[in-house]
C-alpha cells in the first residue's frame, strides 16, 4: 500500500489541509503550480515560491519536521519521506482579525488597499491548530519510515529583508480583457443595488454572477473553497452596506451570523440560499437604517482617502475622482463632512496612526511614513494637534507593548 498516496487523498478530505508531494523526477512544474496557488507576496513568502522550495530541498534532509511561518501569519509543515518532499499547507492558526491584518500589512510596507485581496487569500486557507498539523506530520513519518522516534522540530523563519520592496499580487485569475470588464461591471452593479437597498435587483444579479465566485484563482468545486468564495461575495455586500451608511456594528453582526451559517452548510444549494438571505437582509437594513447623508461625490472621496492614506492626496485627485469642478467639490465636502479636505485627511491619518501606535511595535517614524508623513516632526505636530498628546505619549498611555 502506498501510504503517502492514500494520505494525499485522505488528509485534504478530513482536514482541508492541502498535501503536496514532490520528488526530483517531477521537475519544477508542480512547484510552479504551488507558487501560483499559494504565494500571495513572493518577497515575503519566499518559501512558497518554486525557487525558494528548490533551495530549501537542496539544503535540508529528512531528519526534521520543519515548521514554517511567515510575516503574513500563514504556516506550512515540510517533511521528507521515501525520497519525497511532503508539504502540508499552507494553513492558518488563528481566525481572521481585520485589525491584526492591517498591522501585518503595515509592517510589510503594503498599502491598506491590499487588505481586501489579503483577506480573500487568508480566508481561503484552512484554520487548524499547530499541534494538530504536527501530529499529522509525525504520523506520516512513522508510517513511512517505520516506528521512528519523534523528530526534532525545527522552526523556520521565512521573513523578507526588513526593508525589502514588496509587491502585492492580486488574487484574481484574468483570462481575457473582455472577461475582466464583464466581472468588474457585474461587481459594480451588484454593490450598487445593495447600496440602494434594491433587494430583487441584487438577488437577480447574484443568480447571474459571472465565472463562479468572482474568478478567484484558488476557488475549486470543493465545499471549503466554495465557502471561501462566498466570503468574497459577503465582503462586497459589506462594503456596499458600509457605503450606504450602515454602522460597522450592525454590518459585523449580520456578516458574522451568516459566515457561521455558511461554514456549516452541507452543499452548494444551501450556500446559495444563505447568500440570498444575506443579501436580502442587508438590503432591508439599508432601507430601514441607512444614516449616511454624504452625496456620491463626497462618499467616493472619503473612501479614496481611507484606502490611500500612505500616498500623497490632493484636492485635484479627488475632483477627478468625483468628476466635478474644484470649487463645487470643496464646497460640498466642507458642507457634508464639516471639515476641509486637509483637515479630514489629517484626521484619518492620525486615527490610523493611533491604531498602529496602540497595537504594534512599529517605531514612530515608521508609523509616520506609513500614514503619509515623510517628516516625523511634522507628523508629531499634526498628531498632537488632533489627538491632544504626542505620538510617544499616546503609545505610553494606550499601548500594551
Amino acid at each position: 500500500m502506498d501510504f503517502i498516496a492514500d494520505a494525499q487523498f485522505l488528509i485534504p478530505e478530513l482536514t482541508g489541509l492541502t498535501v503536496t508531494v514532490w520528488e526530483e523526477a517531477l521537475g519544477t512544474q508542480l512547484l510552479n503550480e504551488f507558487e501560483e496557488r499559494f504565494c500571495f507576496l513572493p518577497n515575503v513568502q519566499t518559501l512558497y515560491t518554486a525557487h525558494g522550495l528548490l533551495s530549501f530541498f537542496e539544503k535540508k534532509n529528512d531528519s526534521h519536521v520543519y515548521v514554517a511561518a511567515d510575516l503574513l501569519d500563514t504556516h506550512m509543515i515540510i517533511i521528507k519521506a521515501n525520497a519525497k518532499w511532503i508539504l502540508l499547507g499552507p494553513y492558518v492558526i488563528s481566525a481572521w482579525q481585520e485589525k491584526t491584518a492591517h498591522i501585518l500589512l503595515a509592517k510589510c510596507g503594503v498599502q491598506k488597499s491590499a487588505l481586501l485581496p489579503y483577506k480573500y487569500y487568508y480566508c481561503s486557507l484552512p484554520l487548524l491548530e499547530q499541534s494538530y498539523t504536527i501530529r499529522i506530520a509525525m504520523l506520516l513519518l512513522m508510517r513511512t519510515k517505520g516506528n521512528v522516534p519523534p523528530h526534532e522540530l525545527k522552526a523556520i523563519d521565512v521573513m523578507a529583508e526588513e526593508n525589502a520592496i514588496l509587491r502585492t499580487r492580486m488574487a484574481y485569475l484574468y483570462e481575457e480583457p473582455e472577461m475582466v470588464n464583464r466581472r468588474y461591471e457585474w461587481e459594480r452593479k451588484f454593490m450598487e443595488t445593495i447600496r440602494q437597498g434594491q433587494t430583487e435587483e441584487a438577488v437577480e444579479l447574484l443568480k447571474r454572477e459571472p465565472s463562479g465566485n468572482t474568478g478567484l484563482r484558488f476557488i475549486t468545486e470543493d465545499m471549503k473553497d466554495q465557502i471561501a468564495g462566498m466570503a468574497v461575495l459577503r465582503t462586497m455586500a459589506r462594503l456596499a452596506a458600509r457605503s450606504a451608511g450602515l454602522t460597522p456594528i450592525l454590518i459585523d453582526s449580520i456578516s458574522q451570523e451568516y459566515a457561521q451559517k455558511m461554514h456549516h452548510a452541507l452543499d452548494k444549494q444551501q450556500l446559495n440560499e444563505l447568500m440570498d438571505e444575506y443579501v436580502r437582509t442587508f438590503c432591508h437594513m439599508i432601507r430601514v437604517h441607512s444614516q449616511n447623508s454624504y452625496s456620491p461625490y463626497v462618499r467616493r472621496a472619503v473612501q479614496y482617502i481611507d484606502a490611500h492614506l500612505s500616498q500623497p492626496i490632493t484636492i485635484d485627485d479627488l475632483c477627478r475622482l468625483s468628476n466635478i469642478s474644484r470649487s463645487h467639490f470643496v464646497r460640498l465636502f466642507g458642507q457634508e463632512t464639516g471639515k476641509t479636505v486637509k483637515q479630514y485627511i489629517a484626521q484619518a491619518r492620525c486615527e490610523c496612526a493611533a491604531n498602529l501606535l496602540e497595537n504594534s511595535q512599529m517605531l514612530v517614524q515608521e508609523v509616520s511614513h506609513y500614514v503619509g508623513y515623510d517628516d516625523t516632526n511634522y507628523f508629531a505636530r499634526v498628531f498632537k494637534e488632533i489627538m491632544g498628546i504626542s505620538p510617544q505619549e499616546y503609545r505610553k498611555k494606550k499601548s500594551f507593548y
